[in-house]
């Protein structure tokens, strides 16, 4: 194609036929050529007069050819630069093959018609709204007189990992064990050797991301740098990210569109952009990204089914976070995406936490840098936030036993009602109702796997743990909900409702062995922690001492009995059983009675088969310990475990 040798008038002349039938986004182009001088005022209302997309075509092409050479020339530039929403990709290659002038710059071109950057501009003013939402709920707990600059930490993220169980099993085998050696259990920091950064997964060509990882380790954290980078990027292009999560979708299952789910559900334009926007939007689909955080109930048939299997906005990235377990359900089984597993904070990156946010105080400081269990624990990013809200109350003091995510839980628990620490039992005495009233609620959510509360007052002590949510119900009316900070502080009142109904416990336990309860696993690390015996103390205001005494003494040999069956039937030989999640209940409960009576049923050999992180380590080197006169046999062959020495 001899095109140097071509003037624009004759490049377009020569290109005519295809492009009145391969041209689009006319009102991008027509406003472009109108801030160019090139059409007025009257030409572009003519335009738009026009009835079909081949007229439009034909008049602005001949219009344009018409005004000669510098008008040829700009519509050649308009179409170069804006060319993917423009032309179709057949076209593509024709337009760069013209030559432009080495001189010309982009900046003076609109990437989008006006209602679409106007609703870009929407989006981006709701990201940081969301943002900054969250960041307020990060500093719901902290002193008055912390002060913090809030900037993302890197986490480690590894893609497509080495296949990472659910949990992790032992296996129980009849013949004698040989005896290994006996090796120091050390805690498993993740490293940051692959640099894997919430920016990389913007730049993904991959339509599906599904980004996977254990409660409070980091995915919304994740996704929601992803919405803060591209809300602060240059807007010339103009592009669309939205960010849903489970409180916001849980009563939205009626959502009968597309268009519904993104303007009337999400944020809606100004009523005279909604057709253009939406057009947009379905056209130039590859400029959308729709996450969805924590959502997983996907009814087949549903818009977001439709949207998550690209039957819907065809070319859009959507991404998925959800915890380990989900990943291996039917849903995600047979989704094509590229998997990324969240690891947690690395050595450097907990480092670096508690000096932004303990810097201020270097005795606290040091109690926790020092403290090798607390450091294992903050790779969690959600338990590193709660050993600094704890840390406040310790007065540089370390306790004298092992820091359990259950008594912080309980601690911020307390601390919430902000109160004097002489009157905290006297005030929860006298609220108690609303406190029963919200474990309940959080009890009903969680056996329905939501995470939406009903509607609490606003005087409510609830209010110190749960977050609004506002979901418009028609054009003139909106609905109000509220769903707990984190869903892990949802199964932690869960697990105090169970505490208050030990009758229900049974039941609870039976149905976990279940598939469709299989979720409520993640009350009973809680419900073992309520029980040990230095939380009683802190409790007896809401509950009777002697009943939490009564249920601790029968409750551990059900959680055995029921957690150390076979999870599976498919072989006589081998026998899986789930060691991890006991020993993570069992150094909640901090009882070495009960500890001995789990070795004892495992004839004191333990074989764990996966990579332990950390908080794992810390549980079972917890338990081990516990045994004073007799070895414990710890086959560690086939994990990773490194770094940190416990």
């Amino acid at each position: 194609m001899a095109c140097a040798q071509q003037s624009a008038t004759e490049y377009l002349k020569n290109a005519r036929k295809n492009l009145v039938t391969h041209m689009k986004n006319f009102p991008l182009i027509i406003e472009n050529l109108y801030q160019k001088n090139v059409f007025n005022d009257h030409e572009v209302d003519a335009l738009k007069a026009e009835r079909t997309e081949f007229d439009k075509a034909r008049c602005i092409l001949d219009w344009v050819i018409n005004k000669g050479e510098m008008a040829s020339y700009e519509l050649l530039r308009i179409l170069d630069v804006t060319k993917k929403r423009t032309l179709d990709p057949g076209l593509h290659y024709w337009i760069s093959c013209f030559s432009f002038r080495v001189e010309d710059t982009e900046d003076s071109y609109l990437f989008g018609a006006k209602p679409c950057k106007s609703y870009q501009t929407q989006l981006k003013m709701k990201a940081k709204s969301i943002l900054k939402d969250q960041k307020e709920h990060s500093c719901k707990y902290l002193d008055d007189n912390v002060h913090v600059n809030f900037s993302f930490i890197p986490l480690v993220l590894e893609r497509n990992s080495v296949a990472k169980t659910p949990q992790c099993k032992i296996k129980s085998k009849n013949k004698k064990c040989k005896k290994l050696r006996p090796k120091k259990l050390r805690a498993y920091i993740p490293n940051e050797e692959q640099a894997l950064s919430p920016v990389d997964l913007l730049k993904w060509q991959d339509k599906n991301i599904l980004i996977i990882g254990k409660p409070g380790v980091g995915k919304t954290t994740v996704v929601q740098e992803m919405l803060r980078l591209w809300s602060e990027k240059d807007g010339r292009e103009i592009d669309y990210m939205f960010y849903f999560d489970e409180s916001v979708l849980a009563h939205s299952s009626n959502i009968a569109s597309l268009q519904s789910i993104l303007f009337d559900v999400y944020l809606k334009p100004m009523e005279n952009d909604r057709m253009d926007v939406f057009k947009d939007i379905e056209e130039n689909s590859e400029n959308v990204v729709l996450i969805l955080d924590g959502v997983t109930d996907f009814g087949k048939h549903s818009i977001l089914w439709k949207i998550m299997n690209h039957e819907l906005l065809p070319d859009a990235k959507i991404v998925i976070t959800c915890r380990s377990e989900v990943e291996y359900e039917p849903l995600f089984r047979k989704w094509p995406t590229q998997k990324v597993y969240v690891q947690g904070f690395s050595k450097e990156s907990i480092n670096t936490y508690y000096h932004t946010m303990l810097g201020h105080d270097p005795v606290l400081l040091e109690v926790v840098l020092k403290n090798q269990e607390l450091f294992s624990l903050s790779h969690v990013p959600l338990y590193a936030s709660m050993i600094v809200d704890l840390m406040q109350f310790k007065n540089g003091t370390v306790c004298d036993h092992p820091h359990t995510v259950t008594e912080m839980y309980i601690h911020i628990f307390r601390a919430a009602v902000k109160k004097q620490i002489q009157q905290i039992d006297k005030y929860l005495k006298e609220i108690k109702d609303q406190v029963y009233y919200l474990m309940e609620n959080a009890f009903n959510a969680t056996m329905q796997k939501t995470l939406n509360v009903i509607s609490c007052d606003e005087t409510d002590i609830s209010r110190a743990f749960l977050k609004m949510i506002t979901i418009r119900d028609s054009p003139t009316s909106a609905m109000t909900y509220c769903a707990f900070l984190h869903n892990t502080m949802q199964e932690f009142f869960s697990a105090l409702w169970l505490l208050g109904h030990p009758d229900e416990i049974e039941k609870v336990l039976q149905l976990c062995q279940t598939e469709e309860h299989k979720h409520m696993r993640h009350v009973l690390p809680f419900l073992c922690g309520l029980l040990s015996e230095h939380n009683i103390r802190l409790l007896k205001c809401l509950f009777p001492e002697d009943q939490i005494k009564k249920t601790s003494d029968w409750f551990i040999e059900k959680l055995l009995y029921t957690f150390l069956q076979p999870q599976s039937e498919e072989s006589e030989d081998s026998e899986e059983f789930d060691l991890l999640f006991v020993s993570q209940c069992l150094y909640e409960l901090q009882s070495p009675k009960a500890c001995l009576m789990f070795l004892e049923k495992m004839d004191h050999q333990l074989e764990p088969e996966e990579d332990l992180d950390p908080h794992q380590c810390c549980a079972l080197s917890y338990v081990i310990a516990q045994s004073r006169d007799k070895e414990v046999y710890l086959n560690l062959e086939d994990c990773t475990i490194a770094d940190v020495g416990m």
